[in-house]
C-alpha cells in the first residue's frame, strides 16, 4: 500500500481521504466556495463569435450542463475547451507562440506580457 504525505508531513490516512470524499459528495457543507480567478481574463472586446456545428442532442447537454453551473452557455462551452485544450499536451512553448500570434507580438514581447499579467 502507498503512503502519501501532506506538505507539512502529516500521514495522509485512508480516513482522511474517505471523509474528504464525503465531504465532497456532500457538497463542501460549512464551506465558503470560491471561483479561482483567471489569471488571463478575455475582455468582451477581446471575444469574437465563432460558428460551430454541433447535433441539437449535444446542444442542449450542453445547455443544461451550463444551467446547472449557473452560467451561460458560451462561457461553459469557453470553460470545456480550455479544460480540453489543458489536457491536450501543447507544449510551453507553443502557448507562447499562440499567444504571441494572437496578440501580435514577439515571442519576447508575449513572455513579458504574461509575466505582467501574472505579477499584476
Amino acid at each position: 500500500m502507498r503512503q502519501y504525505i501532506a506538505e507539512d508531513g502529516t500521514p495522509i490516512t485512508n480516513e482522511m481521504v474517505d471523509r474528504w470524499a464525503q465531504e465532497a459528495e456532500d457538497g463542501f457543507p460549512n464551506s465558503i466556495l470560491t471561483r479561482e480567478d483567471d489569471p488571463f481574463p478575455p475582455s468582451r472586446a477581446d471575444m469574437k463569435a465563432h460558428t460551430i456545428r454541433m447535433p441539437d442532442e449535444l446542444w442542449k447537454l450542453v445547455e443544461a450542463a451550463a444551467q446547472a453551473k449557473q452560467v451561460t452557455p458560451s462561457e461553459y462551452t469557453r470553460q470545456a475547451l480550455g479544460q480540453s485544450l489543458a489536457q491536450a499536451g501543447l507544449t510551453r512553448e507553443q502557448k507562447i507562440l499562440i499567444y504571441a500570434q494572437m496578440h501580435h507580438l514577439t515571442r519576447e514581447e508575449a513572455i513579458n506580457a504574461l509575466l505582467d499579467k501574472a505579477l499584476a
